[in-house]
C-alpha cells in the first residue's frame, strides 16, 4: 500500500519534486543507513533504526547550514549532553572520515550539568529537555546550532528538533533561532524540514 503525505502525494512524488542537491542529500542519508544496519552484529530494533538516522541527518546539517568566518584549519566540533539517548555511537560511526567544507568532524560528549564546550553543533539528548531553555541559553550570542531530540525543544529556543511522524523521523527549523545565532540555512534544507509553528509553510 502506497502511503501518501496531506498534500495526496507519494514519497517518491516528493523526492522527484526536490531540487537535485537535496534529492542526493537524502539519498545519502538512506545509503548511511543502510550501511550502518547491514554493519551491525545484531538485530536492530527501533530505537536503534532511528539514532542512526537521526545521526544522518546530524552529519547532513553540518553540510547544509553556514556558519560565520568558519575556520577550516579546525574541525566541525560536535558536542553530545545528556545520555541514555544512543545517539553519540552511531554519530562517531557516520562521520568518521568525512568532511564538510574540507573540515573534518570531530565529536565529544559532555555530561549533564557540565559546562558546554565550544562547538559547532550542539546535539541534546532527550534525557536533557527539562534542561533545554537553560542549555540554549548558555550558547546566547555564539554561532552554535542546536539540535534536540524532542519536538518541543524550539519553543525552548533550540533550532532544530527531532520528531517521529508516521513512524518516520522528521525534523523543524526555528529559523529565527538560526538567525539570532548568526547561522544561515540553506533553502534546500528548509525545504524537506516540517513546517515551524506559526511558519507559512
Amino acid at each position: 500500500m502506497t502511503r501518501h503525505n496531506e498534500h495526496g502525494r507519494t514519497p517518491r512524488q516528493l523526492l522527484d519534486s526536490l531540487p537535485r542537491l537535496v534529492a542526493k542529500a537524502l539519498l545519502a542519508i538512506s545509503l548511511v543507513m543502510r550501511l550502518c544496519t547491514a554493519s551491525s552484529d545484531r538485530p536492530s530494533d527501533g530505537s536503534d533504526v532511528a539514532a542512526r538516522v537521526k545521526a544522518a541527518f546530524v552529519y547532513n546539517f553540518a553540510r547544509f547550514i553556514e556558519w560565520p568566518q568558519p575556520n577550516s584549519k579546525e574541525s566541525v566540533k560536535i558536542v553530545v549532553v545528556g545520555q541514555g539517548g544512543g545517539l553519540a555511537a552511531p554519530l562517531e560511526e557516520i562521520i568518521r572520515g568525512k568532511t564538510v567544507g574540507g573540515r573534518s568532524l570531530e565529536v565529544t560528549r559532555a555530561a549533564s550539568g557540565t559546562p558546554i564546550p565550544r562547538c559547532d553543533i550542539l546535539l541534546i539528548e532527550r534525557s536533557e529537555r527539562r534542561h533545554v531553555k537553560e542549555i540554549v541559553q548558555s550558547l546566547a550570542g555564539k554561532p552554535a546550532l542546536t539540535v534536540c531530540d524532542d519536538p518541543d525543544c524550539l519553543k525552548e529556543g533550540a533550532i532544530i528538533a527531532f520528531q517521529l511522524v508516521d513512524e518516520s523521523v522528521r525534523f523543524q527549523i526555528n529559523q529565527e533561532a538560526a538567525e539570532h545565532a548568526g547561522l544561515k540555512v540553506s533553502s534546500q534544507l528548509l525545504k524537506v524540514a516540517l513546517p515551524s509553528p506559526g511558519s507559512q509553510k
